[in-house]
């Protein structure tokens, strides 16, 4: 059989035939090549189209493997999606108790929400995915994992700044003035002026008293109320008598006046409890008193405002001696 389609294809064997001419055979061969390019050309299409119906109606392995990996990969972003969100609502939980309990004790500034919670972070970013509708689900997981980080840094930032206060905090409740400058519970004290306005003593006339007289006697030890640093340690000829004064820093200053001895020097550090001088008569008084000053700020408040019963019995019995003596009553 091939070799008659040689003989009969060849156009040099054709042409020895006595019933074609050379021409004849040409066109014949021509014609029928055209016939099986187009006969091919035709086979690949409807090839081609049967594959594109087959599998548009009838899914292939390779399409259902892809599926499979499809399904899981969604499944897995609308995991992620869900985990995400459960833990945007515990921090914005968070960031509630931040503002409303912790910045409130703490006195700070409340940081707004505006700030807290930006609104359409990497929206740009994501805005392919967003818009596809077969990719939107990852496109919102991302959205909201950028959401949640700059939250969850907004917040590391606020816990920083809430440590550095609650520092600050404990600090100062150690300096700021917060016991009885002398033993009030014993017998032979009592207080003979309290702050505010009155007569003076001394010249009759109205006068704003900045402080409050221990009435005691002479030698009673004098504690500092606070943590400090001694600023100013000697005797005032301004009325004070001897006099220490002690700096505790947030803008708080205390006076000890009219002491008998000063114990302390200028710029010691001193505790609260501190013994730092002894009752005395000193300056302008009438008699053995300690007067004792609060300032804030360079302005005069009412010590009373900062007794504080925050020493036991105990403690207060090791840093008090009881000391005799009668009360001479005395004020400034």
């Amino acid at each position: 059989m091939l070799v008659c389609n040689f003989f009969c294809l060849n156009p040099k064997f054709i042409y020895n035939q006595d019933t074609l001419s050379y021409e004849e055979v040409q066109v014949s061969l021509k014609s029928k090549l055209l016939r099986w390019v187009v006969l091919l050309v035709v086979g690949i299409v409807l090839s081609t189209m049967a594959t594109f119906v087959l599998s548009y109606h009838f899914e292939t392995p390779r399409s259902l493997l892809l599926k499979k990996k499809t399904d899981l990969l969604q499944w897995r972003f609308e995991l992620m999606s869900r985990k995400l969100q459960e833990e945007d609502a515990k921090l914005d939980a968070l960031l509630q108790r931040d503002n409303s309990v912790y910045r409130s004790v703490l006195e700070a500034d409340i940081i707004p929400v505006s700030v807290r919670q930006p609104n359409n972070i990497g929206i740009g970013k994501h805005q392919t995915l967003l818009f596809d509708p077969s990719t939107q689900i990852a496109g919102n997981t991302m959205l909201l994992l950028n959401q949640l980080t700059q939250k969850a840094y907004i917040q590391s930032k606020s816990l920083e700044e809430i440590s550095h206060l609650t520092q600050q905090k404990e600090q100062m409740i150690l300096c700021i003035p917060s016991i009885q400058p002398i033993n009030i519970a014993h017998p032979k004290i009592r207080i003979s002026a309290v702050y505010g306005w009155r007569t003076d003593p001394i010249h009759g006339v109205p006068e704003f008293h900045d402080g409050i007289d221990f009435a005691g006697p002479i030698d009673m030890p004098v504690y500092v109320t606070g943590n400090g640093r001694v600023v100013d340690a000697k005797f005032n000829f301004h009325g004070y008598g001897n006099m220490v004064v002690v700096d505790h820093g947030f803008g708080y200053q205390t006076r000890y006046a009219h002491l008998h001895t000063i114990d302390v020097h200028e710029g010691d550090w001193v505790t609260k409890g501190t013994i730092i001088g002894k009752v005395g008569n000193t300056g302008k008084s009438t008699g053995p008193h300690m007067h004792y000053e609060v300032r804030y700020r360079n302005k005069s408040v009412d010590p009373v405002n900062f007794f504080s019963n925050d020493i036991t019995a105990e403690e207060f019995e090791k840093i008090v001696k009881a000391l005799s003596g009668d009360v001479a009553g005395g004020t400034d």
